[in-house]
C-alpha cells in the first residue's frame, strides 16, 4: 500500500476521535415540565349562628302597651240574635305573662259594663273579673307562626248586678253568656299579637341578606370574605329564666379574596328552614397564596447565581437558575460553568412553613438522570455544599404575612358592623396548611382558617 494512503487513513481516525470528544454529553437529561390537574375548588362550608333572645318582661310590656283601655264593645241591642244586651270590657290592670315551652299563659283583670233591656226601659250593671287565657304556638318551616289561644277560666272579683227601680238584680248568668260571646275577640287579639312579636321571618330575612355582603376582614392586605348562604335551620325554643331563646343556624359557602371588593349578587329568596336539635358551630375559610415562578427564580438567582463550589482543583460556578413543575414537585435547573459545563437538575417538594411565613423546598435531591450524569463526570459534587446551598436559596417569603392577616381579622371580628343593626362577631382559632401545589403559574399554598362566627341582629 502506498504511504499516502496511510496518511489519509490516520487523518480520518483523528477526525472521528475529535468528533466523538466534541459530542460528549455536557448536561444531564431534563426531567421535563408537567403539571398535575388542580383539585376541584369545592367551596368551604361554614356554620354561622344567629342567636335570638326575647325577654318575657319585654313581651309583657309590649302586650300592655298595645292592649289598653277598652278592648271589647257591643253597642247594639239587636245583634247576636236580638239579645237585648250591650257589653263593654276594659283592661283595668296590666297583663301578667308566663311562658312554658310552646305555651304562653296570661292573666288579665277586666272591668265589665252591661246594659239590659227590661220591660220598662233599660238597666245597667258593672262588675270586675280576672280572665286566664293560654296560647299554644308553633313555628312552621315557611316561617309563619301558628297560634291557638283559648280561654282557660275566669273568676268574678265583684258580681255584676242590674240596677233597677225595684232593686239590684244579680245577672251573673247573663254576664257569663256575654263573656262567652266576647271570647273570640280576646283570643284573636292575642293570636295577632303573638304572631307579630314572635314571628321570626323578618329577622331571618335580615340575617340572610346581610350575610351575603362581602366583609373586609383585613384592610391592610385587603382581605375580603364573601358568604353565600345555602340553607337555614332553627333550634327548638328554650325558656331560660325570664328569656325565650332560639337560634338560627345558617350554612354558607365562604370564600376569601385578596385585593378589590368581590362582586356579589344578593339572593333575597329566604328558603324554608329545617328544625335541628344541636348547633355544630364551625367557620372555616380557605386562603390561597401563590409565588409566581418569575418571582421565585428572582429570589433564588439572587442567592445562588455566582456562587462557586470546589473540591481540590475542580470547581464549578452557578451561571443560572430556572424553576418549573414536575407533577407535585419543583424542578431546580442550574446551569454550571467550570469542571462541568451544562445543566443539572434537582427536584423537591414545596412546603409551607407557617412560622416563617414562607414556602420552602423539602426533600431536595438530585434528579435520577442527573445522578447518573454526575457519577460519570463530577461525582465530587455529591459531597460538596452545593445541594445544601441551593436548598437555602429556594426559600420564598410570602407577600402576605398570614399570621398578621389572621390577627388583624380577629380584631375586626370583635365587632364588625355589616349594616345598622347587624353586627358580625367571631373567633378565629387556627391557621393550618391544607396543601401546597405546583401550578403552571408558580407555587401555591392553600390554607384554612377555622373558628366560630355569630351574627347579632339588634331588636331581637
Amino acid at each position: 500500500m502506498r504511504p499516502h494512503v496511510f496518511v489519509v487513513f490516520a487523518l480520518a481516525l483523528t477526525t472521528l476521535h475529535l468528533h466523538c470528544r466534541s459530542s460528549r454529553q455536557t448536561s444531564a437529561l431534563s426531567p421535563g415540565e408537567q403539571y398535575e390537574a388542580l383539585p376541584s375548588e369545592i367551596p368551604t362550608s361554614s356554620i354561622i349562628v344567629v342567636p335570638i333572645t326575647l325577654s318575657v318582661r319585654d313581651l309583657a310590656y309590649a302586650l300592655n302597651q298595645r292592649v289598653q283601655g277598652l278592648i271589647y264593645e257591643d253597642n247594639s241591642f239587636t245583634d247576636h240574635g236580638n239579645d237585648g244586651l250591650m257589653l263593654r270590657l276594659w283592661r283595668t290592670k296590666p297583663f301578667t305573662i308566663e311562658v312554658l315551652s310552646q305555651t304562653v299563659r296570661y292573666r288579665v283583670p277586666l272591668k265589665i259594663w252591661l246594659k239590659q233591656q227590661i220591660p220598662f226601659g233599660a238597666a245597667e250593671a258593672e262588675g270586675e273579673l280576672q280572665v286566664a287565657l293560654k296560647t299554644n304556638f308553633s313555628l312552621q318551616p315557611n316561617w309563619s307562626l301558628h297560634t291557638q289561644t283559648t280561654l282557660e277560666f275566669y273568676e268574678w272579683l265583684s258580681t255584676p248586678k242590674l240596677k233597677t227601680a225595684l232593686g239590684d238584680i244579680n245577672i251573673q248568668p247573663i254576664a257569663n253568656l256575654m263573656i262567652a260571646q266576647s271570647r273570640s275577640t280576646l283570643t284573636q287579639m292575642l293570636d295577632r299579637f303573638l304572631s307579630q312579636e314572635l314571628g321570626l321571618r323578618q329577622y331571618a330575612q335580615m340575617a340572610w341578606e346581610a350575610l351575603q355582603k362581602p366583609v373586609l376582614l383585613d384592610s391592610v392586605h385587603q382581605l375580603w370574605v364573601k358568604a353565600t348562604p345555602v340553607s337555614i335551620g332553627v333550634t327548638p325554643l328554650r325558656v331560660v329564666g325570664e328569656e325565650l331563646r332560639i337560634t338560627l343556624v345558617v350554612e354558607a359557602y365562604t370564600e376569601a379574596k385578596l385585593g378589590q371588593q368581590p362582586v356579589f349578587r344578593s339572593n333575597s329568596s329566604l328558603p324554608n328552614f329545617i328544625f335541628i336539635d344541636e348547633v355544630a358551630e364551625g367557620f372555616q375559610l380557605r386562603l390561597t397564596t401563590e409565588v409566581p415562578f418569575a418571582e421565585a427564580e428572582r429570589i433564588g438567582q439572587k442567592l445562588i447565581v455566582g456562587q462557586s463550589f470546589s473540591a481540590g482543583k475542580r470547581q464549578v460556578m452557578v451561571q443560572n437558575l430556572r424553576l418549573w413543575g414536575n407533577g407535585d414537585r419543583l424542578v431546580a435547573n442550574t446551569t454550571l460553568r467550570g469542571a462541568v459545563n451544562g445543566d443539572i437538575y434537582l427536584i423537591g417538594k414545596p412546603v409551607f412553613n407557617p412560622s416563617k411565613n414562607c414556602i420552602e423546598v423539602a426533600e431536595l435531591e438530585f434528579h435520577a438522570a442527573t445522578r447518573n450524569f454526575l457519577h460519570r463526570t463530577a461525582a465530587w459534587l455529591f459531597s460538596s455544599a452545593f445541594k445544601r446551598r441551593l436548598s437555602e436559596s429556594l426559600v420564598f417569603p410570602l407577600e402576605e404575612n398570614l399570621q398578621a392577616v389572621k390577627t388583624s381579622a380577629q380584631q375586626t371580628l370583635q365587632h364588625y358592623v355589616i349594616q345598622p343593626g347587624v353586627v358580625l362577631k367571631g373567633l378565629l382559632d387556627t391557621l393550618s396548611v391544607e396543601r401546597t401545589l405546583v401550578t403552571p403559574r408558580g407555587i401555591r399554598a392553600d390554607l384554612y382558617v377555622k373558628g366560630r362566627l355569630q351574627l347579632n341582629v339588634s331588636g331581637l
